[in-house]
């Protein structure tokens, strides 16, 4: 396979004969296919290299964007097995199905739709563009929920015991609505959310319905709406699952259950919220995946990370995480304490809730109900004899100075705060009635973080960079001694090609001939992977401010966190947009991700 396909783009135009040359000797040198390497380069959009290879094969091309899908046609295939053999059925005449796939050469995917769909008609193959076909299976997997909710709804008009009016025991009740029409809404809106792996879906009442949101790699997208008659009863479903009061519904509850989606388990945390229109409930998904991330996948790197790792080597000191909600602390903590626990050190967390279990470490779950808070947990603890103490968050000044005593007696401490950058925790520690001369001389390190959104490798593409952008990334690298845009890409591009040194595919920058070089960037086309978004799972994006002897001065003379900032970034800091900008250059993420998690 592929023996001309790079003739075929340089015959049409689509590629350059040099080009084609490179790719060719990459293929020896990666062990990658010439289709693979032309889509990883982001030169050629997918649906070129199948129209080059239905010539290369002589096997028939369909432009599904050019094609009318009947519904009913649709209908008849599960999304599941779509997403499985990267195939859609297009059209139907009473003798011959036809069928476009990636891979038309996949036999046993070709068998498989024989059987499914086909109905002991002709099955015809055609080949079509990974990304179209995407396109279609995401709008079916969406279409799929809201046929389920909308069939749902349908028999909610029939008499079935309501949710809300339920007076028995709850496991009784569970069990004789588990195929209620208000259970089914349920379990739809849950499946849904762990398909698309989000992490936060939200059921909140408008004035005339209720919208249903789901929180996707950072981004809320809107994808339901239900009438506002059934608003209670999912409600009531919801709690029912939490355990949580149903006839409450003038404060704010929180709870907790498990479901399982074939082989996931994930756990639920439930928040319900009075507003004007009803009660509004937010449910977090959290995966038992059973791993623990390593600090390294973070996005931690450079003269950051050394920085870091030299900070929690410590014996004694405070290391703190700043950051909103969402940010990818408790991920950075759990690598962070992953790679300090050895069998010489006592490692104990108080966390709120534990989300990711770490073999050897000795995990607390907070529970304000029964008296159990951070700062009556931190002063257990410290009878414990422990050597790294790690405090979920530090969010008053009870916990604040309780972590200041136990760094100052030998101990580490690692904790998280709530602020935009790693200056402004230093302030917000003050307001929390630290004294200034003890803060400065236990703070060992402050990171701040963002999670920006991943380019996805499956549609990634290049383009070069407009001078507008080139000139507000200058301005922002401006704070970086001797930092140039050209030299930082031409020495990735060396790295790169390095023995043992993983491939980035950095695009490097071309000479223009006269001095300048076209610098390139890189986005996402949107593909079924990524959900038409262009974007496919985080990234970190990381400040870290090490509280030199000056910056503990600054302190002392309770100086604002502008000023402190300013004397970081003098002393060779990389700001979070700084080091977002160099991750957007090397192909990670994107500036526009960069400046949406940044723009605070």
């Amino acid at each position: 396979m592929g023996v001309r396909l790079l003739e075929i783009l340089v015959e049409k135009g689509k590629l350059h004969a040099q080009k084609a040359e490179e790719i060719r000797l990459a293929v020896s040198k990666t062990g990658k296919s010439e289709e693979q390497l032309l889509l990883d380069s982001g030169l050629l959009s997918d649906l070129d290299v199948s129209q080059a290879k239905s010539e290369e094969f002589n096997i028939p091309f369909v432009n599904l964007a050019e094609v009318k899908i009947p519904n009913d046609l649709l209908s008849r295939i599960d999304s599941a097995l779509m997403r499985t053999y990267r195939a859609v059925p297009f059209e139907e005449t009473p003798d011959v199905l036809k069928v476009a796939m990636r891979d038309p050469f996949d036999i046993p995917a070709i068998q498989a739709l024989q059987h499914a769909i086909a109905n002991g008609k002709k099955m015809e193959v055609y080949i079509a563009a990974e990304s179209q076909i995407g396109v279609i299976i995401e709008k079916r997997l969406q279409e799929g929920i809201s046929t389920e909710v909308h069939a749902a709804l349908e028999d909610v008009e029939q008499p079935v015991t309501e949710i809300n009016d339920v007076t028995e025991d709850i496991s009784k009740a569970e069990g004789s609505l588990i195929n209620a029409p208000v259970a089914r809404i349920v379990n739809s809106l849950l499946t849904y959310g762990v398909r698309v792996n989000a992490s936060d879906i939200h059921v909140e009442p408008q004035e005339k319905e209720v919208r249903v949101r789901y929180r996707v790699h950072g981004v809320m997208l809107e994808k339901l709406r239900l009438p506002k008659s059934v608003h209670q009863s999912v409600i009531a479903r919801v709690k029912i699952l939490a355990s949580l009061k149903i006839d409450e519904k003038r404060i704010p509850q929180d709870g907790r259950f498990q479901i399982q989606v074939q082989e996931r388990r994930i756990d639920l945390r439930v928040s319900t919220l009075p507003t004007v229109h009803g009660e509004k409930v937010v449910m977090r998904l959290l995966e038992r995946t059973g791993g623990v991330p390593a600090l390294e996948t973070t996005g931690l790197r450079g003269s950051a990370y050394k920085s870091y790792l030299e900070a929690t080597k410590s014996t004694s000191g405070i290391v703190l995480i700043s950051g909103p909600t969402g940010s990818g602390k408790t991920r950075t903590l759990a690598g962070t304490m992953a790679k300090l626990n050895t069998m010489e050190v006592n490692i104990i967390s108080l966390e709120d809730p534990v989300e990711i279990r770490i073999p050897g470490v000795n995990q607390v779950q907070i529970n304000p109900d029964a008296g159990l808070t951070f700062a009556f947990g931190l002063r257990s603890i410290l009878r414990q004899d422990p050597n790294i103490i790690m405090v979920g968050e530090i969010r008053d000044a009870e916990t604040a100075g309780l972590a200041v005593q136990a760094a100052l007696t030998g101990h580490l401490v690692l904790s998280t705060i709530h602020t935009n950058s790693a200056s402004a925790a230093l302030p917000r520690l003050i307001d929390m009635n630290i004294e200034p001369y003890l803060l400065a001389s236990v703070l060992q390190l402050v990171v701040a973080q963002r999670l920006p959104r991943r380019i996805c490798p499956h549609c990634k593409q290049v383009y070069v960079a407009p001078k507008e952008v080139l000139e507000v990334i200058a301005e922002v690298m401006s704070t970086v001694e001797k930092f140039d845009v050209v030299q930082y890409l031409l020495a990735k591009c060396k790295s790169q090609d390095a023995p043992g040194v993983e491939t980035t595919n950095v695009q490097c920058p071309v000479d223009r001939g006269d001095g300048t070089h076209d610098v390139y960037l890189y986005k996402g086309a949107g593909c079924d992977e990524c959900g038409q978004t262009g974007y496919l799972g985080r990234i970190g994006i990381f400040e870290v401010l090490k509280v030199s002897e000056k910056i503990g001065k600054m302190i002392l003379e309770n100086r604002s966190s502008m000023d402190i900032q300013k004397e970081a970034l003098a002393s060779g800091m990389i700001s979070m947009q700084q080091d977002g900008y160099l991750k957007a250059l090397e192909g990670i993420t994107t500036i526009e991700e960069v400046l949406r998690v940044c723009r605070d």
